[in-house]
């Protein structure tokens, strides 16, 4: 009978314990956290991966806590005290994987499999347990891959503000970049600064306007900061007496820096900007396009004029002219308004190109992607030239060059050629305008290599007179060496002749462009930031 209560006890204790202890055990499940917004690509780039590639049970679950939630922003504050980060991550995404905190994604990609080790790794610190706890709870009773997480609103901020400071006017001045990374955390501790500074006025000044590049220059000239030091500021947040740049600027040290400002008082940024100081940076945007630049976008003109694509084209159509024996008066007027007709759709595509790229570059991130990505094209088409140079020396043959308009597009231009310089009279006047639109529209894939990068210099700074300016300058060069051949035409020089000329310089003009493309390459990579 003994040996019978013996063996029922233990059974029992082995079912309480399978029951608690071991059920306790399997319910855990390792986590990995991820803060950010909702309109973080990179964190919708790491949930897709994560839906498809992390299904298995045994796998970690991907908790997405959105930081526009207060006590999402407030949870991670409280986990970078309880894990005593020195220097708090100034951008977003920011993972929370086992005791560490990465604030970079090229980081957070780089550990590979070391990411389920770290995840399997439960915080042994009380403090980081104690604020992981709903975290923790939310992987433990998850049944997706990845769940989105809204802390509740009790969750209390990892610092309490003991003394009440009466502030006296109390004002920041804060640099931003539209749509900059780096900024959308240091927003969120200026909104955790107004709610506990009702009466604090904090002015925002945009680094890519005039307004806000002036008042940044009263910035460094108040501080002493050296005159290089305008790119890559923002966000930057001063104060009358000191600034932040360089690293997120949390709301306990600003409103410490702002506690000793018991009386009212002026600060240097008050003032409405003057048209004089406008007019100053102004001058130093137009300067990054010194005449150094003017030289590269008048020969980059030129050079597209004597680009093999346009320039055999237009000895086509001079030769076709003398072909049907039009008079002098005639192949002057076709050729003017052929001419006319290629510069205004150009510069209507430029136009329309330029207002593109004015508004890619209010991106930070896009113009570096712009200005980036057209530079590795220049030096792609700087090599490209360079061996169709020393591929026409040593054949002659124009077929083995790989730029350029292929066979079928020629045999449409010289169709259309064909058939609008047959009308005569009054109809050779449209018909010349139309055919000018038409055979540049078809040669934009091959001339518009040069264009493009030129269109991107010249808007650097944004779309004003003087890139308008420019645009046409770039044009009145670019349709020159065909108003050259127009004219030696109505001379009475043929067509042969001149195509002898071009095919004698072809290794040389490819060379240029191949220079010029090296150029414009470097033009690019300057204008990043």
């Amino acid at each position: 009978m003994l040996r019978s209560l013996t063996k029922l006890l233990l059974c029992l204790v082995l079912v309480f314990f399978s029951l608690s202890g071991f059920s306790g055990l399997a319910a855990e499940r390792s986590w990995v956290a991820i803060f950010g917004t909702a309109d973080c690509d990179d964190c919708a780039a790491v949930k897709r991966q994560w839906r498809e590639e992390l299904t298995a049970p045994e796998d970690p679950v991907l908790l997405f806590l959105d930081i526009a939630h207060p006590p999402n922003y407030r949870r991670l504050e409280q986990i970078e005290a309880a894990l005593k980060i020195p220097a708090k991550g100034a951008s977003f995404p920011i993972f929370l994987v086992g005791n560490r905190l990465i604030d970079n994604i090229d980081a957070f990609y780089e550990l590979g499999d070391e990411l389920f080790e770290l995840a399997a790794a439960q915080p042994s610190d009380p403090a980081v347990q104690a604020v992981t706890k709903p975290l923790a709870t939310a992987a433990a009773t998850a049944s997706t891959p990845v769940v989105d997480l809204l802390c509740p609103e009790e969750a209390s901020p990892p610092t309490a503000t003991t003394a009440t400071t009466t502030i006296a006017t109390p004002r920041l001045l804060y640099f931003f970049q539209k749509n900059c990374q780096k900024c959308s955390r240091q927003e969120k501790e200026l909104e955790l600064l107004l709610a506990d500074l009702p009466g604090l006025t904090i002015d925002r000044f945009d680094v890519a306007t005039l307004d806000g590049l002036a008042i940044l220059r009263r910035a460094m000239n108040h501080f002493l900061l050296p005159a290089d030091s305008t790119r890559n500021l923002a966000p930057m947040v001063c104060w009358q007496d000191g600034f932040i740049t360089g690293r997120l600027a949390d709301a306990a040290e600003l409103k410490k820096a702002l506690a000793h400002y018991r009386e009212p008082y002026e600060t240097f940024w008050q003032a409405p900007v003057t048209d004089t100081e406008r007019q100053a940076e102004k001058t130093r945007q137009q300067r990054r396009l010194g005449k150094g630049a003017i030289g590269l976008i008048i020969s980059a003109g030129l050079l597209d004029g004597f680009n093999p694509c346009a320039f055999a084209t237009s000895i086509f159509l001079l030769s076709y002219l003398l072909y049907l024996k039009r008079r002098p008066r005639d192949i002057a007027l076709v050729g003017a308004f052929f001419c006319l007709g290629v510069f205004l759709t150009y510069v209507l595509f430029g136009i329309g190109l330029s207002f593109l790229i004015d508004a890619l570059n209010q991106a930070a991130w896009m113009k570096t992607i712009i200005y980036g990505g057209l530079g590795i094209v220049g030096v792609i088409l700087a090599i490209g030239h360079l061996r169709d140079a020393l591929r026409y020396r040593r054949t002659g043959k124009a077929g083995d060059m790989a730029l350029g308009l292929d066979k079928q597009t020629h045999q449409r231009i010289h169709t259309w050629i064909k058939r609008l310089t047959d009308h005569k009279s009054w109809l050779m006047i449209p018909a010349a305008l139309l055919l000018g639109a038409i055979v540049s529209s078809m040669e934009l894939a091959c001339t518009g290599q040069i264009y493009l990068p030129t269109l991107a210099a010249i808007n650097a700074d944004g779309i004003d007179l003087r890139a308008v300016l420019l645009l046409l300058l770039y044009n009145f060069f670019f349709i020159l060496p065909l108003a050259v051949i127009t004219t030696l035409a109505v001379l009475g020089v043929g067509a042969q002749p001149v195509a002898a000329w071009a095919r004698k310089n072809v290794v040389a003009t490819k060379v240029a462009m191949a220079v010029l493309f090296a150029c414009l390459a470097v033009l690019m990579f300057s204008l990043i930031g």
